[in-house]
Formats: C-alpha cells, sequence, structure tokens
C-alpha cells in the first residue's frame, strides 16, 4: 500500500478511540483551512458517531458532513443512513447544526441522485468547474462481512469505475438494491480513510483484509494515493491479526 497505514487495538469497544481520532484530525486541519470535510458511514459506524458526534470539542459550525454512501430510500426509512444522523443526532442536539450534513436527495432516480450529489461535493470544494478531484479530509468507512465498504461490493461492476466520483447502483447484493456511492477514485483521494472493525465476527475479514491482503475485497482496495489508512478494532476483531495491541503501528 501506498498510504501510511496505523492499527489501533483497543479493548472491547472502538467507540472511543474513533471519536477521539475524528476530533484530533477535525482540529488540527481546522488551524489549517476553514472547513473540515468528513465523510460517514451508515450501519453500526453509524450509530457510534450520531450517539458520540455531540460531545466532540470543536466548532461544528466548521464542519461540512458527507455520506460515502445513501440508500434511495425515504429519510424516516430504517435504511436511511442520513436518517440515522437526524433520528439520532440532529433532531436530539443542537451541537451540531443542520446545514453541517450534506445529504442525498433520495427524491431522486439513483443516476439523478449520484449526479446532483456529486455537483453538491464539487460544489463544496469550490470545484464545480474543475476535473480535479476533492480530497476529503476524511473518510470513516466500515467493512461489510463480506468485504464491502460503501457500496462498493465483491465482483460488481464500480470496482472498476474510473469517471464518475458518486456512483448509482440498482443492482445492490444487499438490500435495498437503489443505492449511490462514492468510487475509488473519490476515496482514495482523501487524506485519512479510517475504518472501524467491531466483534468477533470481524475477525476473519479483517484477517483477509490486512493479513492476506485479498484484493477480491472491496475494502482491501481502499489506498489513499498521499493519505493516512487507519484501521480501530477491538481485540476480538483482532484475534486473527498479528498486532501488538498496546501501541499504534504505521507502517510506510
Amino acid at each position: 500500500m501506498s498510504s501510511t497505514l496505523s492499527y489501533y487495538v483497543v479493548g472491547e469497544v472502538i467507540c472511543d478511540e474513533i471519536l477521539g481520532l475524528l476530533e484530533k484530525y477535525a482540529n488540527e486541519t481546522l488551524q489549517k483551512q476553514d472547513y473540515f470535510r468528513v465523510g460517514v458511514s451508515g450501519g453500526s459506524l453509524a450509530d457510534i458517531v450520531a450517539e458520540g458526534l455531540y460531545d466532540l470539542r470543536t466548532d461544528f459550525n466548521k464542519w461540512q458532513i458527507f455520506l460515502c454512501d445513501e440508500r434511495i430510500v425515504p429519510v424516516d426509512s430504517k435504511d436511511s443512513t442520513y436518517g440515522i444522523y437526524k433520528r439520532d443526532l440532529l433532531d436530539r442536539r443542537s451541537e451540531v447544526p443542520k446545514s453541517s450534513f450534506y445529504p442525498v436527495n433520495t427524491a431522486l432516480s439513483p443516476k439523478e441522485a449520484a449526479a446532483d450529489y456529486e455537483k453538491t461535493i464539487r460544489k463544496a470544494f469550490g470545484l464545480e468547474k474543475s476535473k480535479e478531484i476533492p480530497s476529503f479530509d476524511m473518510l470513516l468507512l466500515g467493512i461489510g462481512p463480506d468485504g464491502h465498504t460503501a457500496s462498493l461490493f465483491p465482483d460488481h461492476p464500480l470496482l472498476d469505475e474510473k469517471n464518475m466520483l458518486i456512483a448509482p447502483i440498482e443492482n445492490s447484493p444487499k438490500p435495498p438494491p437503489n443505492r449511490v456511492t462514492m468510487t475509488y477514485p473519490l476515496i482514495n483521494n482523501a487524506k485519512v480513510c479510517m475504518f472501524g472493525a467491531q466483534g468477533k465476527s470481524k475477525a476473519e475479514i479483517l484477517k483477509r483484509i490486512l493479513v492476506d491482503k485479498d484484493q477480491s475485497l472491496p475494502a482491501t482496495r481502499v489506498d489513499p494515493v498521499n493519505g493516512h489508512l487507519i484501521f480501530v478494532a477491538c481485540d476480538e476483531a483482532a484475534s486473527l491479526v498479528d498486532i501488538d495491541p498496546t501501541r499504534e503501528k504505521d507502517d510506510d
């Protein structure tokens, strides 16, 4: 991998470590630029971030929060990624302003929603008229039991997408079928990509990613070109990976 790779193995739960790293990178970034631009994911990772985000010591008015992928469903659906953050964070706490979030317009078709969201991202980065690829300050990514991340699934044609930064998917192997997702050109241009792995069920897939470097797994192919790649795992998730649990490990 060309990125700097860091492992954090932390006890039984990963919540505090992920949120601590998020706070650290946000505050360091805001010392150098006007906004901290982060992409967040759904699933169990969304539960961690939504519940803990408001406790961070940072200026959320300078955060721009995007979605690494989204299901084309109503916001009040249990499958909506933005719905998790709206319900568990924005509707309950004022610490994070609603204007910090940039949701996908799920009233559109997948193709229209993907094109619209790419325009939204380019506008936020000031790159509406540029072919330059935006560089997120951090992407928070999950790992599915099949090794998928965002809505990039094994053996799916989107793994080879080179042009679209946000792509539609209408045949997701995991329901619901209609989604939009960040693609590798955008993901791998981030300054930091951070994965969270929680529980014994993630042990085998984490081994295949970190030890076997199985390129058939979409998560393995996340490799920021000029950035940092971070894995935060609990003891059980990292049980098949030979990592010193007492400290961070960096590989160049």
